[in-house]
């Protein structure tokens, strides 16, 4: 813990003094966002650089500290030891950092005040596809997302510019626009996948025993539990969540992108994992009625612009099955 202080404390001190690199500001960014007390600590050091600015050009003004314990919310009968040590420590480096900028006018400290502004009214963009939809996504930096059934995803009003970190429940298809300054960085419940300018695929239900993310071109590391894993073009890496490994395989990847054609293409998928997939899409509900379906796979592709019961009938190759509808819940068992 104290090691990520350490680390958070540089490189907040490195970002004040414009000395940070764009991997260091996309990682202090990425502490930002997923954890509420680093946010906190950002928000107060971004006032109190402000205010170091400010009183450059206000030094005939005696009530500085005043305003400065009131921006920053120092309360030191109410404050921990280890917070207050650490505030110090950075007001600190922060205060040695800012001696070293010499600012050209007072507009260029109104522009910062609009930024610390912007920086603090952070929102979110949030795309939510129901049961049996598709979504087509431009972002701002001009990738695009497919978003597919039953699945969200979130990025920051700042995409594009700071970051671009999105949040991944479910599936999606990007094809991402070459920065190598600011890599675009696709989180899940399980997973992080970093791309700098590629075509890949990440399905990542949370009701799913397993995650993918297949890589179409370019190239994609994915980290799991602070393991990195580097996938080629025609690689797939497959996340087991039950046993918590990993495994890396050759597979036609453009396969795992043909929903977004209207088409779903599988090599040896199991029965149960084409019917969840077919349940998203269609937005119902398939009971397998007999154990010995679950044992089945199936290879080929399947197209979504066929009805439901003509691509179950497709599916039972052997003609072993009959299909029942029981209110709103399709029933496969056998004959």
């Amino acid at each position: 813990m104290q090691d990520n202080d350490r680390l958070f404390d540089r490189l907040l001190a490195e970002y004040f003094s414009q000395e940070i690199s764009a991997e260091d500001k996309e990682k202090l960014f990425s502490m930002i966002m997923q954890s509420p007390s680093d946010k906190e600590q950002y928000e107060k050091a971004a006032k109190l650089h402000a205010l170091l600015h400010l009183s450059a050009f206000e030094s005939h003004k005696q009530d500085d500290y005043q305003q400065l314990k009131e921006k920053v919310s120092i309360r030191s009968d109410k404050q921990s030891g280890r917070s207050k040590a650490r505030l110090t420590a950075l007001f600190g480096r922060i205060a040695a950092a800012v001696m070293l900028i010499v600012l050209s006018s007072v507009g260029s400290i109104y522009l910062y005040e609009k930024y610390i502004n912007q920086e603090e009214q952070l929102s979110w963009i949030e795309i939510s596809t129901p049961l049996g939809g598709q979504t087509r996504l431009l972002l701002p930096d001009g990738s695009v997302a497919w978003v597919n059934a039953k699945s969200g995803l979130k990025y920051g009003s700042r995409f594009g510019t700071v970051d671009r970190n999105l949040y991944l429940d479910g599936e999606a298809y990007f094809e991402v626009n070459k920065n190598k300054e600011l890599p675009f960085s696709v989180y899940t419940d399980d997973m992080e996948v970093i791309a700098t300018g590629t075509m890949f695929n990440v399905r990542s239900y949370p009701d799913d025993n397993k995650s993918e993310v297949a890589l179409l071109e370019g190239g994609v590391d994915v980290i799991i539990s602070d393991k990195r894993y580097s996938l080629a073009p025609d690689e797939k890496m497959i996340y087991d969540k039950t046993s918590a490994s990993a495994t890396i395989e050759q597979s036609d990847t453009y396969m795992a992108a043909q929903w977004i054609k209207g088409k779903l293409s599988f090599y040896q998928a199991s029965i149960p994992e084409i019917y969840k997939m077919l349940e998203r899409h269609f937005n119902v509900r398939i009971q397998i009625g007999d154990d010995e379906l679950k044992d089945e796979y199936f290879l080929g592709s399947i197209n979504l612009e066929m009805s439901l019961i003509e691509i179950l009938k497709y599916l039972d190759v052997d003609k072993k099955y009959r299909i029942e509808v029981r209110n709103d819940v399709i029933v496969v068992k056998r004959k």
